[in-house]
Formats: C-alpha cells, sequence, structure tokens
C-alpha cells in the first residue's frame, strides 16, 4: 500500500514495527504467540495471547490470507486491482466490496476533517514522484484541478469520477481498513486477545497474559539516529495509526515526502501524527489528515471518541486532551 521506495527501505529497517515488544519469528509459548509477514510494503504483525498454538496459528493464517487479499484489490501500484481499474477508467460498475467500503468511509472521512483528508489528490503525488528534481509548476496547477473528493459519486455498486483524468489513492485510509478486517478474521475464531500491528496501523483487542498491550509512537528523526520513542501507551479494544513526513521522503535532497494538503497543493510539513480511535480505518484517515491541516490538536478535541500525539519539530510533542 505504500510506495516501492518505503518498502525497499522496510528491509533494511525491521525497527520499523511500533508494538513492543517486536519479535519477527513466532514465540515457542503457546500462550503468547507472534507471526510477521511482508505486506502493504511493511512488516505486520500479529500477536496472539491465551489460546492453543493450533487456535492462534489457524486464526493468524486466515488473517494473513484476508489481508493479502484486500491489498490485491486496493493497492494503487497494480493497474489490475480494483482502484487500479478506477483510475484508468475513471469509472467503475459492479466495484468490489472492499472498495466500496472504503471510498464510502473516504468520503466521510472528507466530510469530518473539512476536506483535508482527499484521496483524490494522487494527480499530484505522480508529478511529486515523477519530478524528483524540482517541481513543474504548470503540471502541478493543471493537477490541482482534478483534486476534489466531492466529484466521486458512489451509486449502489458503482464509482465515478466527475472530472476526466482524476485518480484516487487509498494509501492513507486502505492499511488500517486491512488491519481492522485482519481483526474481525481474529474475533471469528474465538481469539480475544491479539494485536495486529500493520507497520503502525495498529489494533490492539483484550490484553497480553493479563498486561495490557503497550505501543510505542515512532521518532521522526529515527532514520538520522535518533530513535527514542516520543511516546509509550496502551491500547485496549482500541486502534491507533501514525502518519508523518518523515516517511516515503520525495526529491533530490528528501525536501518533499508523500503527504499532500490537498487544499493547497503543498507537502506536510509536521513530523507526525498518532491517533487513537475506535478503529485502525479512522485512525489511519485522521492522521493523514493532522498532518496537513491547520491546528490538528484543536481538531481533534471535536471528536470525543479519538485522540492524538503530535511530534513536532526540535523533538516536541502536543497532546489531545485525551490522550493518555
Amino acid at each position: 500500500m505504500l510506495s516501492r521506495r518505503f518498502f525497499l527501505r522496510c528491509l533494511t529497517a525491521a525497527a520499523a514495527a511500533t508494538a513492543l515488544p517486536f519479535s519477527s519469528a513466532r514465540a515457542a509459548t503457546p500462550s503468547l504467540m507472534t507471526e510477521t509477514r511482508l505486506m502493504m510494503g511493511t512488516f505486520v504483525t500479529i500477536k496472539t495471547s491465551g489460546v492453543s498454538s493450533a487456535q492462534a496459528s489457524d486464526a493468524m493464517g486466515s488473517a494473513f490470507e484476508r489481508m493479502a487479499s484486500l491489498e490485491a484489490a486496493l493497492t494503487r501500484f497494480d493497474g489490475a486491482s480494483a482502484i487500479g481499474q478506477l483510475n484508468a477508467s475513471g469509472r467503475l460498475s459492479d466495484a468490489p466490496a472492499p472498495l466500496l467500503a472504503v471510498v464510502r468511509s473516504a468520503a466521510g472521512m472528507h466530510r469530518v476533517t473539512g476536506g483535508f483528508f482527499d484521496p483524490t489528490v494522487l494527480s499530484l503525488l505522480e508529478i511529486l514522484e515523477k519530478h524528483s528534481s524540482g517541481l513543474n509548476e504548470r503540471e502541478m496547477s493543471e493537477a490541482s484541478e482534478l483534486v476534489g473528493m466531492t466529484n466521486v459519486k458512489i451509486e449502489n455498486d458503482s464509482i465515478c469520477f466527475l472530472r476526466g483524468g482524476m485518480k484516487m489513492s487509498l494509501d492513507g485510509i486502505a492499511k488500517g481498513y486491512i488491519a481492522d478486517e485482519g481483526a474481525r478474521v481474529m474475533r471469528s475464531f474465538g481469539v480475544r486477545n491479539f494485536l495486529i500491528n500493520a507497520g503502525g496501523d495498529i489494533v490492539a483487542d483484550g490484553d497480553k497474559a493479563g498486561t495490557p498491550w503497550r505501543v510505542a509512537v515512532e521518532n521522526p528523526e529515527k532514520y538520522r539516529g535518533n530513535t527514542a520513542y516520543p511516546a509509550v501507551r496502551t491500547l485496549k479494544n482500541q486502534a491507533m495509526a501514525t502518519s508523518g513526513s518523515y516517511e516515503n521522503v520525495l526529491g533530490e535532497k528528501g525536501e518533499l515526502n508523500h503527504l499532500i494538503n490537498p487544499v493547497t497543493g503543498r507537502c506536510a510539513t509536521l513530523p507526525g501524527a498518532s491517533v487513537v480511535a475506535s478503529s485502525a480505518m479512522e485512525a489511519d484517515a485522521l492522521a493523514t489528515a493532522l498532518c496537513v491541516m491547520p491546528g490538528p490538536a484543536s481538531f481533534m478535541e471535536k471528536l470525543p471518541d479519538s485522540s492524538c500525539l503530535l511530534t513536532l519539530p526540535a523533538g516536541r510533542v502536543q497532546r489531545s486532551s485525551r490522550w493518555s
């Protein structure tokens, strides 16, 4: 779901996972089992507690299968995927249920965030990816006319772009949805204590052998050697997602990034935002929007069931009142 460039970085940066502690191998005891796979351009880890080895293995295997199938439908890097077909033709009839679910949720998050979450910025992002040595202002101006979730029509099982040339990236919401679906599979197998960490999109149910699941917020300076966590917190029957301008940098000097303000067309300057919410999909979209909107902490005070931690320049942090 992330870029190929970030995928290659993941191969040499196992510390990208933010659940504590991290393990890349299945644990030996049946009370706590862990399995990690490469998916969506990142490491996806599932941990289970308090169930037999057989039950945990069956549940995790099925959850990984479900998540892999969803990735195949929702990745923008494959022209044969459902979103790839939509971007190519501008219209998709009989759209698969997962794509419809994510696009409908994206439209909802667009309204909630006042337009700062907008997956139709893909045309702008592709220009940034193409012109690594400098922006083409004319192309950027033309592409900005194609941005606007209000120009996406969803009717029954069809999705249609109302402007020719529009494209959509679900990078800022689909990974959360996929993690949520993995969690749904785990619950269907009767597993009540587990944690799914999809490269920073985390779903945590129950606890770990009677102790809370603990997760850490990544440091935006980690690729410069500063790996100290800005915050560590517990999660129980909650989800958390983190977005930041430090991942998937673009440009010859790394001055650009993949988070684009749909209003200005410019890249995010906020180093990072972590959101705790009831679902990973909601947390994912909110974290993406916070990185580009003005007054993100004040905005989060309006959402009674969510909270955030913002990582600011020079190692500073800012918390919303409900972050604990």
